[in-house]
């Protein structure tokens, strides 16, 4: 995308600070030069800004005049992105900028995620804080660090550094649906002990492909049952091992802990005298999977390529059998929904990735719920079967579920807002998907939060896309919100 191409699109400000941000690597954990440009901002403006132990960088800019009484309000985000991309696609996250493209009303890239989740938070932030046009109260930004993986900018928070005590979360991707609640979540992974043993003669070499896959939020989308490409590979593992002497050579499927699997990749030796039986169990298996999702992965593409040499080593019959077995059981998918919210997820889990290394094959899986009995629960099912195989487990990113508050004041203030510029009213529930509010809310018991965000689909995946007339909307009524904050 050329600099030009979304000049004069309102709201200009934004747009000119979502094209710098995208210009600028910041895949979770890489995030210093998002920071550098932060911290210039506000230099370059005297702003105020800090720093702290662990990488967030808070911006405070005093209130306009005669606001300097009203309660703080922070404008809060997160700096760093999920760094999805196509198999085909070149493009390299540690260097390469964002190629930004305008198909219509919305704005996607090439290839890769967008990073509007969450650089539309901080475009946003930044042109609050550059205006001087915009009534305010005390003014905090908060971008927070590292969300995608762990949260744990949020976790590692300081509340020393905060001020205000009314948290607007700019991290959600439905307009008219404002977000009072989350899900807790922890992510689950096992690490199960493999032996390999030398190929056998007479054996034939294949390569077993899942791609096309929609993927997509593990939170946000995990309700839609959606594909997911490891479940796919591993039932046609699995169907195979009951008939044919498979013995797995490589298998890596999945990336990030909260993203549906887009694509999984097999190799895999079978008897030569056993390949009409491979070809047809496989075909078979194929076949019955994409008659099950057609209505919903019409891209869905599974493919078994012949290799033309074999590999030296593969896993022994029984590291194979044990390793499709444990990943096969894994459950991927809704566990519950909630009795006391209409269509809300209440707990689910997510079976993230998988990659056979040298010694183990680590097995990636993230649960969500509301409850954090059953959130644990559910991690506990997931060890349960990682410990069959004799895998060791660890528990990561564990974070608090956002209890929603029916009398939150904030509802009635963006309420009245939307539905005097939108002429609709909105809708306030909690979310499946985890957000940093539960966190915060954790560490300040008195903070007041909300969180909304633009019209965003496909988040987590190649095809995510931010609609561009939604963003304006919605600076509209942040604008009028901080007025109203202020009074």
């Amino acid at each position: 995308m050329s600099t030009t191409t979304l000049s004069g699109t309102a709201p200009e400000n934004v747009w000119r600070f979502f094209e710098e941000i995208s210009q600028i690597p910041r895949c979770s954990q890489n995030e210093d030069q998002i920071r550098a440009y932060l911290s210039n901002f506000a230099e370059t403006r005297g702003l105020q800004h800090i720093q702290d132990a662990v990488g967030n960088i808070i911006i405070k800019k005093p209130a306009t005049p005669g606001h300097q009484h009203a309660r703080g309000v922070i404008l809060q985000g997160h700096m760093d992105m999920v760094c999805e991309k196509n198999s085909n696609s070149e493009h390299d996250f540690s260097k390469d900028p964002i190629k930004l493209v305008k198909d219509g009303s919305w704005l996607k890239a090439d290839g890769t995620t967008l990073g509007a989740d969450n650089g539309i938070a901080l475009a946003i932030a930044l042109a609050v804080l550059d205006s001087d046009q915009i009534e305010h109260g005390p003014l905090e930004a908060l971008f927070t660090t590292d969300e995608e993986s762990g949260l744990t900018g949020a976790m590692e928070l300081d509340p020393s550094v905060l001020d205000g005590r009314i948290l607007v979360n700019m991290d959600s991707e439905e307009e008219d649906v404002f977000c009072i609640g989350c899900a807790g979540g922890v992510t689950t992974s096992g690490w199960c002990p493999v032996e390999w043993s030398p190929t056998p003669p007479g054996y034939v070499h294949y390569k077993l492909s899942v791609t096309g896959l929609k993927g997509g939020h593990s939170g946000g989308d995990i309700h839609e049952n959606r594909g997911n490409a490891i479940k796919f590979a591993t039932r046609i593992l699995w169907n195979l091992l009951e008939k044919v002497d498979v013995r797995i050579a490589g298998l890596d499927g999945g990336g990030k802990h909260n993203a549906i699997p887009r694509e999984c990749f097999v190799t895999f030796v079978a008897p030569a005298n056993q390949q009409d039986k491979t070809l047809q169990i496989i075909d078979d298996i194929r076949n019955n999977i994409a008659a099950e999702y057609q209505d919903i992965e019409s891209e869905l593409k599974i493919s078994l390529e012949h290799e033309q040499t074999s590999p030296e080593k593969v896993l022994s019959p029984k590291a194979t059998f044990k390793a499709v077995n444990c990943v096969f059981m894994i459950p991927h998918g809704v566990d519950e929904m909630s009795r006391t919210i209409p269509g809300l997820v209440e707990t689910s889990t997510n079976l993230a990735s998988v990659s056979l290394q040298d010694y183990e094959l680590h097995i990636v899986t993230s649960q969500r719920s509301s409850s954090a009995s059953k959130r644990d629960n559910m991690a506990n099912r997931i060890t349960a079967i990682l410990r069959c195989p004799g895998a060791r487990v660890s528990y990561t990113a564990i974070y608090p579920a956002w209890t929603p508050d029916p009398d939150n004041p904030l509802i009635e203030v963006f309420k009245s807002i939307y539905s005097k510029l939108n002429n609709s009213d909105p809708e306030f529930t909690a979310i499946h998907a985890g957000l940093e509010c539960g966190v915060i809310g954790d560490k300040f018991p008195d903070m007041t939060m909300i969180s909304f965000g633009p019209d965003l689909q496909e988040v987590h995946t190649p095809n995510e896309q931010l609609s561009i007339p939604s963003v304006e909307r919605i600076w509209k009524m942040l604008i009028e919100a901080l007025k109203k904050l202020a009074e």
